[in-house]
């Protein structure tokens, strides 16, 4: 299209010059020159528009990749596996026939519509870190670890700045566990700094991930925690 308009307007100023109109040649020399520049400056918007778009997306994958890689890292890995062992200790010890029979807990005090309510202390339970042969602050540790790192990929996930489908396909099992068995935990930090708000962006993400798991609910295979 741009070839053919370029060809008739020459033909145009060629018929012009042969019949001696010297203003009408100018005057068509800058109605081309103008068709031009603005040929110009939508073709360089369409680029520019394409490889913003495209730079985007190319980014957006990029922070997909590194959210892969850092739950990956061995210790993340290992912390989680505390977290579930913690967990699964906790539950095995301290419930009989779906009835709770013991374990330490923590009775809010600060947070209005928790007020007096009892949350599992999983974490601090002496039996558990008997079990585990791990002090108080170590598992603390891997217990900060977990939770900080699935706050951040709900960040990430919130503010849109990662592909939301292939992120929840991957994570969704094991982002569901990490929350169930730190949710009391939260709930009790929480508590103790007076907000509910703590690690809002992980519990924003298991409710995405309870979405896609209700979406995809036939297609999805039994999950292990890893």
């Amino acid at each position: 299209m741009f070839f053919l308009y370029e060809m008739l307007s020459i033909a145009y100023m060629s018929t012009s010059l042969l019949q001696g109109n010297i203003s009408e040649i100018v005057s068509n020399f800058w109605l081309f020159a103008q068709t031009i520049t603005a040929i110009g400056v939508i073709g360089a918007l369409i680029v520019s528009f394409y490889t913003y778009r495209n730079h985007g997306r190319d980014s957006k994958f990029q922070r997909l990749i590194e959210v892969y890689k850092l739950v990956n890292t061995f210790e993340e890995r290992e912390a989680r596996k505390n977290v579930y062992e913690a967990f699964r200790i906790y539950m095995e010890h301290h419930y009989k026939k779906g009835m709770k029979i013991g374990g330490k807990m923590h009775f809010s005090k600060n947070l209005g519509r928790f007020k007096g309510e009892a949350f599992l202390d999983i974490f601090r339970d002496p039996l558990v870190l008997a079990a585990m042969n791990m002090k108080e602050i170590e598992l603390q540790q891997d217990v900060e670890r977990v939770r900080a790192t699935f706050d951040h990929i709900g960040t990430v996930f919130e503010s849109n700045l990662i592909p939301k489908d292939p992120l929840l396909k991957t994570l969704w099992g094991t982002g569901r566990v990490c929350w169930i068995c730190l949710a009391q935990n939260i709930y009790i930090e929480r508590d103790k700094k007076g907000t509910e708000f703590y690690m809002g962006n992980f519990e924003d993400f298991f409710y995405q991930i309870e979405k896609y798991r209700n979406r995809q609910r036939p297609k999805l295979p039994p999950t292990e925690p890893c």
